[in-house]
């Protein structure tokens, strides 16, 4: 196996047991990058002589003290919407083009505090919204990656890097991983702080993670959760050992299969897939049982949709008015559509976002997840487009976890994934039956171009 096949855990044992050396894992991922980047287009600011300078540093710390983390010498790639000490942070916009912060996000500093290094930004779309931006899927070149977190998702999938950073304030992890063929994870809204993180969606933006494994999203929740008492959003409630608890659910998941809303807007193929995984997760024990959405759900889009569009506009508001031209299409006509709405209307989706919280917990009572396609279809043959987030949007307007793993290939070669929720806070529990679902379901395939 090349170095840079290795996932973060596997990177970080080897790492901790001496049988790895920082800095040749260092060197394999730049030389993948290397040869991949140019056609690729998943990074924004690369800079290898920093990059082995950091990873000799962590080589030379481990031998005098040992691993000062659990990510001690693992590289990580950073959307470049996270605040990097003395490096651009420039949401791949024209407003932001010279930002150069003095400090690092909240959550890279935690990163880095358990030995991780900072490989380099990635790409998102303008300003983490709904243009296209210029990453292209490993895949297949013709197919959108996905967005905003596109760089992230196809860094990880190509082994540029083992688990990159993301955010997702509608479908923005979720959905770049299942087209990319990964792991993607949401945790509960405030879970991970997002001190240092350029917001587009105050109340719906949340720190996501790209990985090839549920382990590795584990190790990374592990290591950034918990309460920032500098950023107002984030929860005070307790973390848990995700890591360890992934092997610490011991009864057969029960698991909540929805057709309804989902299916209808599904592509045959995907919901024959959905079906097969079902099947077969209940031929090794899960309990699958059919789950009805309650009746606010109707509502949900555009509350999800209002919220987005009043507090983007709130965001951007004096950049915007100074000189919308800095803005491409697709945002520029999310903040317009802000402007236009009332007070009545903003207000009215947060008591929608309220009751819609309220009912999914009353329902996610009764089983352990909600499982989904994550996507109406495979990532869609359009450069012109990120993809449809209809399918990760409810989550996100009602601040639930959600984790998507890769689950097969469609006809065209391109992957598909199946999409896992449950109640506000239950990290472990999802990852836990994650982990259980993806050995159960594993996938190995790897796109075209490795």
């Amino acid at each position: 196996m090349d170095l840079f096949e290795l996932t973060v855990t596997q990177a970080a044992s080897q790492i901790a047991n001496r049988k790895l050396s920082p800095v040749l894992l260092m060197e394999s991922l730049l030389g993948r990058i290397e040869r991949l980047e140019p056609s690729l287009k998943a990074w924004v600011t690369l800079d290898p002589e920093a990059s082995m300078d950091a990873a000799r540093a962590s080589e030379e710390t481990l031998v005098k003290s040992g691993p000062q983390g659990p990510l001690h010498g693992v590289p990580v790639g950073v959307k470049d919407i996270f605040y990097t000490e003395g490096i651009r942070t420039t949401a791949c916009s024209e407003v932001y083009a010279d930002l150069v912060p003095t400090y690092d996000a909240a959550c890279l500093s935690r990163l880095k505090a358990s030995g991780a290094i900072m490989l380099g930004k990635t790409v998102t779309t303008p300003y983490a919204a709904s243009d296209p931006s210029p990453t292209v899927n490993p895949w297949n070149p013709k197919h959108t990656p996905g967005g905003s977190s596109s760089g992230s998702g196809v860094a990880v999938a190509a082994r540029m890097c083992p688990a990159a950073l993301g955010s997702q304030t509608v479908g923005s992890t979720l959905r770049p991983a299942a087209y990319n063929g990964i792991v993607g994870l949401k945790p509960t809204y405030g879970r991970i702080s997002l001190r240092g993180v350029i917001p587009l969606a105050w109340s719906l933006d949340t720190v996501g993670i790209l990985a090839r494994s549920v382990e590795d999203t584990a190790l990374l929740l592990q290591v950034m959760a918990g309460h920032d008492p500098e950023d107002p959003a984030s929860s005070t409630e307790l973390t848990s050992n995700y890591l360890s608890g992934l092997k610490s659910y011991k009864h057969p998941p029960r698991i909540g299969l929805v057709r309804d809303f989902f299916y209808p807007l599904a592509q045959d193929q995907v919901r024959a897939h959905t079906d097969a995984v079902a099947q077969q997760l209940a031929k090794v024990g899960a309990i699958i049982k059919e789950v009805k959405l309650p009746g606010i759900f109707d509502d949900h889009d555009d509350a999800g949709r209002t919220t987005f569009h009043v507090e983007a506009a709130t965001v951007h508001h004096a950049n915007f008015k100074a000189d919308p031209s800095k803005y491409p299409p697709l945002i520029r006509n999310l903040i317009e559509q802000g402007q236009s709405t009332s007070a009545v209307q903003y207000a009215r989706a947060q008591r929608i976002r309220i009751e819609f919280r309220h009912q999914m917990h009353e329902i996610l009572k009764d089983i352990d997840v909600l499982m989904t396609p994550t996507t109406p279809t495979a990532a869609p043959q359009d450069l012109t487009t990120t993809g449809d987030r209809a399918f990760q949007g409810p989550w996100t307007t009602a601040g639930l976890p959600t984790i998507t793993i890769p689950t097969g290939i469609d006809s065209q070669g391109m992957p598909l994934g199946i999409q896992l929720i449950s109640s506000w806070f239950t990290e472990k529990r999802l990852l836990a039956i994650a982990n259980w679902c993806h050995q159960n379901f594993p996938f190995k395939a790897v796109p075209p171009l490795l």
